[in-house]
């Protein structure tokens, strides 16, 4: 009701109302259906925007929802783990089956313990290679191969980079997990921090986006909020006189920080419902009126309010579930 556009006269606060109640529609269409809420109740939005769930048999529980999302997520991932890396594979087995065929020779039966054809593996090579991207153009190539014949053995493990190349030969192919452990596994921690890095600047846009529809939710939900104070005021119930949320800088060694929060009063005075305040256990961001000032990092709620006439404050981290006022037990 709060957004629907017919409630709203003026032409901008008209427009602004379309563009959230079109939000709202979205969510009753994913809400309203069984198996779309129940990936949502589990997983969030992000659960909703993996692939293959078009494929997904309907009518799971939500314990086949879950394991079936960490499938596709499984895929998803040993796909983009293949695209990065490139591995390469190759396994060659050499066998000795003289015997088998000496036997239909006319004096194999002469031969002591001619009885049973003896057949065995002489000779084995596996190789395998994996490509690592350092840049746009340039690719660094990690090799390593196993051979063994008539019982003796060597290995190598070659690293070819753009500028130079190197050899050494260091042993058995098993060295090849040190060398996971050493350089793989770092540049993939690496390759996630950068990924970070990115979705921070490619998010840019959406939260700009976010921005503007919590400060038109702000607009339409005055008059609102107008009532509630007034209704509130009479039975001296719950007031919000002053609501911040986002990152807070209270570590006197971390002064130099600047703090980044919004104003969250208006948004949380309109949730006031019978003189109660009552947030669940998830993410502030996706309040009406709140959005994301500081993608990635700890936030919190600070909250100032009014019960009973008396000023009460609290500090609650984000991702917990708040209740103003407390119950009296």
């Amino acid at each position: 009701m709060l957004y629907h556009p017919d409630k709203h006269r003026d032409p901008e606060l008209k427009r602004q109302a379309e563009q959230l109640f079109n939000l709202v529609h979205q969510a009753y269409e994913v809400l309203s259906d069984p198996q779309l809420r129940a990936i949502y109740d589990i997983y969030g939005k992000r659960g909703l925007d993996v692939e293959g769930w078009e494929v997904v048999e309907r009518k799971r529980t939500p314990v086949e929802i879950r394991e079936e999302f960490e499938r596709l997520q499984r895929e998803r991932e040993e796909r983009r783990l293949q695209q990065r890396t490139n591995p390469k594979g190759m396994i060659s087995v050499g066998v000795d089956a003289t015997d088998l065929f000496d036997r239909y020779e006319e004096d194999y039966k002469d031969l002591p313990g001619g009885g049973f054809p003896h057949v065995e593996i002489n000779k084995m090579h596996i190789s395998q290679s994996i490509e690592a991207p350092l840049t746009t153009t340039d690719t660094a190539v990690l090799s390593g191969s196993l051979s063994t014949h008539n019982g003796n053995g060597g290995g190598n493990i070659n690293l070819l980079l753009p500028s130079a190349v190197f050899y050494a030969t260091v042993g058995p192919l098993i060295f090849y997990l040190a060398i996971q452990r050493l350089i793989i596994r770092p540049y993939v921690r690496a390759q996630q921090e950068q990924d970070l890095e990115k979705h921070r600047e490619s998010s840019a846009s959406d939260i700009a986006r976010k921005k503007q529809e919590a400060e038109s939710a702000v607009l339409l939900m005055q008059e609102s909020v107008r009532r509630i104070i007034e209704t509130e005021e009479s039975r001296m119930g719950l007031i919000i006189l002053n609501a911040w949320f986002g990152k807070f800088v209270t570590d006197n060694s971390r002064r130099h920080e600047r703090a980044k929060v919004i104003d969250v009063s208006v948004p949380l005075q309109c949730l006031v419902k019978d003189s109660k305040l009552i947030l669940t256990e998830a993410t502030k961001t996706g309040l009406p009126g709140f959005y994301d000032p500081c993608v990635g990092e700890e936030k919190s709620l600070k909250v100032l309010y009014q019960f009973r006439g008396v000023m009460h404050q609290v500090l609650s981290p984000d991702g917990e579930a708040l209740r103003i006022p407390k119950q009296c037990r």
